[in-house]
């Protein structure tokens, strides 16, 4: 059995690397044969080929880059680093947060973005029938500001552009303010200033169809994004800061 892509990261529009494994298909096979195990793989062909470099016992559910270097995650919390563009891994210890983390630790979902000078957190409330509260914050000089919101019905008029409809499953952003949010039940939105307007690409990624699984963002307004739809997946690529996309390659 194939395992699917999880996560994406692109140190640059070519080179880039990808988690893959899929318990879900192992579960369904109802079989002790099937293992789920993951793939580390890299490309240097912008996403239309891929090389597996190191085969895991468990799916890798997260790929980055921090600082310069490659990082890895598997569903079980093991993390793996490579300081050598991906091409050999070692077991790593976990990223620590930082004491000054997001404005809203307490929320029910928080994901953050960071790049070289900036760093980015979405935050929301309890989710309900498909919509929740979201808010998007940048760290302006040490102090978070919130750059977007957007309440439910009832709890004040919002600013960003944002709907309260689908479920944020991350941000990326890259350092000249160019980013995204992808969605389940939602959409990718994106953003060309900073995190403060947001537009919604649902011809892109079609609410109900297609569930954001990763993206990763680059500057000059390149993002590669991986969506997920009816259990096969699809890597898309845009040059021109999400005004138009082409697809690189499919899975499934």
């Amino acid at each position: 059995m194939h395992a699917l892509p999880n996560a994406i990261a692109f140190r640059d529009p070519r080179h880039g690397v990808m988690g893959s494994g899929w318990q879900t298909r192992c579960a369904a096979a109802n079989s002790f044969r099937c293992r789920a195990g993951g793939t580390i793989s890299l490309t240097s062909n912008a996403g239309r080929t891929w090389r597996v470099v190191l085969r895991t016992p468990r799916p890798v559910v997260s790929v980055s880059l921090v600082l310069g270097t490659e990082r890895a995650v598997l569903d079980d919390g093991e993390n793996l680093s490579s300081a050598d563009g991906g091409r050999t891994w070692v077991p790593a210890a976990p990223v620590s947060d930082p004491e000054d983390g997001p404005p809203c630790m307490d929320s029910w979902f928080v994901a953050v973005a960071k790049t070289s000078g900036w760093t980015w957190a979405i935050c929301t409330g309890e989710p309900g029938v498909g919509n929740v509260d979201k808010s998007v914050y940048r760290d302006v000089f040490g102090r978070w500001q919130r750059v977007a919101w957007t309440p439910m019905v009832g709890q004040g008029r919002g600013h960003g552009g944002i709907s309260t409809y689908g479920y944020p499953a991350g941000i990326a952003m890259a350092a000249d303010g160019f980013g995204l949010i992808w969605e389940s039940r939602g959409t990718l939105y994106v953003t060309r200033d900073g995190g403060f307007r947001w537009t919604a690409l649902p011809r892109i990624a079609v609410p109900e169809l297609d569930f954001g699984d990763s993206v990763a963002a680059i500057p000059g307004g390149i993002a590669f994004v991986l969506l997920t739809r009816s259990q096969a997946r699809r890597l898309i690529v845009t040059h021109d800061a999400g005004r138009t996309w082409v697809l690189v390659h499919r899975w499934g």
